[in-house]
């Protein structure tokens, strides 16, 4: 990456292509680029940059293909009549495998040998065809199959007029380039065209085939040999993995997992491939195959680090055992490096005895995932520093938060989730001592109020309860008078308290002098100068308001009734 950089810098500027490619393949972040390039007195274009960077992200977001909108299979109906009716052989798609993993690659010279509008084949295709699909004689695109998702390009004719490649599609042998016409213009049927792939794209999806490969080694080694998979699907965006597994994944066990991808990546081993006759191929020491899938012969062996020609004359050596070998037809990197970094994102049941793992990997994902879990996990922090209610709340909003994204990374999610059970348990714990406190001390204060009432001329007596900050105010005033009526039974009592935020009353009226003073009608009276609400009967009646601000207010109008 840092002889990359230097290389832009020989022509004076790093361009936002330059930064653009460094960013996705090298794992430069911008602000590094710019910190390295000022080192070499060069300019970076920054808003080139971020211009390259939205549209990145648009296309890569943009879910719905041109190809939705049409049907576009060639049915058995339609190969028929490219094999028998038109005379045309299949594509001739082993350029795919001809290009730069590091997201670059060569255009290909091609001719146009039928043009598919949906329904049938015609001759021609201009911009008011919508949605066609080209037959090209060669082609360097990937077509969809295997768990890896198509190739994206343009295709142009001598002329200039484009085709915007959506999708790709294979059918018994027969590649369809399926998207439209973005000018003006026509591409008629003999036409020779120039083929250009969206390498960068390509690139991204490499490194996720690739990590898809060491996922499923890293699953067998944490796991046991057991685990089969049971399907996959990798694109630009994310890798999906789905493998028999009999119960959730530990945490430990996803820890140890993404542990060894991340190991494998950083070990730097060179992808060998080559194609193997079948039966030479399976004879391979640990090779890896899908149980069930039916393989050309020769296959194409894929292994992630030892040489094919190691793992085909060395039959006494395990080698599935520390390394990634399996039979496999797609793209991948060309060294685990490319791939940068490996972050879970998901671990779930998809059915009985079925796990799926959902993962990202690259500068841009992988550092984005990191980046939104580092954002929670200081909101986690944050919230240490909370008390009471307040914790209680935000440990509610942490919990949905956390639980809910599915685009952080799921170890960090997983132990900020055990952070936030242990903040609610030690919240728990605090509140159980806290409470006990906040009722000694209530009691306390029932306790000098009762003497206090005692010594004081008159039937009625009011008194403040104050156990502290953060007090249930009308639980607290509640142990105060279990302690003043037991102490001063022959008064008529009431109390208040503001300590916990709100405004709380109680008042008892002894049976010796109902009938002269209603304990309802003095806390009414309370209540209604606070705008505060309550209940109650003759000897005992109660009320709060939920601004405690008002105490002042309150023990005038309670030291008023007679």
């Amino acid at each position: 990456g840092s002889r990359q950089l230097k290389a832009f810098a020989k022509k004076g500027n790093v361009t936002g292509e330059d930064a653009f490619l460094l960013y996705t393949t090298y794992g430069f972040p911008a602000d590094l680029t710019e910190l390295m390039a000022s080192e070499l007195n060069v300019p970076v274009d920054m808003p080139g940059f971020e211009k390259k960077m939205a549209e990145f992200r648009e296309s890569t977001k943009k879910k719905k293909t041109t190809s939705s909108q049409k049907d576009m299979v060639l049915k058995a109906q339609e190969c028929d009549k490219l094999v028998n009716g038109l005379k045309i052989t299949v594509t001739d798609d082993s350029a795919k495998y001809d290009w730069d993993t590091k997201g670059d690659g060569k255009e290909h010279e091609a001719k146009i040998l039928a043009i598919y509008d949906g329904k049938d084949f015609v001759q021609k295709c201009s911009s008011d065809t919508e949605v066609c699909g080209l037959v090209l004689d060669r082609t360097p695109l990937y077509a969809e199959q295997g768990g890896q998702t198509f190739d994206t390009a343009s295709i142009k004719t001598a002329s200039g007029v484009e085709f915007t490649v959506d999708d790709s599609q294979k059918y018994a042998g027969y590649v369809l380039h399926i998207g439209n016409v973005s000018g003006k213009g026509d591409m008629k049927v003999g036409d020779k065209v120039t083929v250009a792939v969206d390498f960068a794209r390509r690139a991204l999806v490499a490194k996720n085939h690739t990590a898809t490969h060491i996922l499923n080694f890293a699953l067998r080694t944490v796991l046991g040999g057991k685990i089969d998979q049971k399907g996959s699907l990798v694109d630009e965006c994310k890798l999906r993995f789905d493998f028999s597994h009999n119960k959730p994944i530990e945490i430990d066990e996803m820890r140890k997992i993404e542990e060894i991808c991340n190991r494998e990546i950083q070990k730097a081993n060179t992808i060998h491939f080559r194609e193997v006759a079948l039966k030479k191929a399976e004879a391979i020491n640990g090779l890896r195959a899908v149980f069930g899938e039916k393989y050309p012969d020769p296959v194409r062996v894929v292994s992630v680090g030892p040489s094919i020609d190691n793992l085909l004359n060395d039959a006494q050596t395990p080698w599935g055992m520390d390394a990634s070998i399996e039979f496999c037809g797609g793209t991948h990197v060309a060294n685990t490096s490319e791939i940068y970094k490996f972050v879970l994102l998901i671990e779930e049941g998809i059915a009985k005895g079925v796990r799926r793992i959902v993962a990202v990997t690259g500068p841009q994902a992988a550092v984005e995932a990191t980046l939104k879990s580092l954002a929670l996990r200081v909101e986690v922090d944050e919230t240490r520093t909370l008390q009471g209610a307040l914790l209680d709340t935000r440990i509610a909003e942490l919990r949905k938060n956390v639980g809910e994204d599915k685009e952080v990374s799921l170890i960090m999610k997983k132990d900020m989730l055990i952070d936030i059970d242990n903040l609610k348990a030690g919240q728990l714990q605090l509140g159980k001592a806290a409470s006990k406190e906040f009722e000694k001390k209530a009691k306390e204060d029932g306790e000098q109020l009762a003497k206090e009432a005692n010594g004081a001329s008159g039937k009625t007596f009011v008194g403040v309860v104050d156990a502290g900050a953060g007090s249930d105010d009308a639980k607290c005033i509640g142990f105060a008078m279990e302690v003043a009526i037991t102490e001063c039974p022959d008064k008529a009592l009431m109390f208040l308290s503001n300590a916990g935020g709100k405004l709380a009353v109680l008042a008892v009226v002894p049976k010796a002098l109902q009938g002269a003073l209603s304990a309802k009608a003095w806390s009414t009276k309370v209540l209604d100068a606070v705008g505060g609400k309550g209940g109650g009967k003759e000897d005992r009646a109660q009320g709060q308001t939920p601004d405690g601000s008002k105490l002042d207010e309150a023990l005038a109008a309670a030291k008023s009734y007679q």
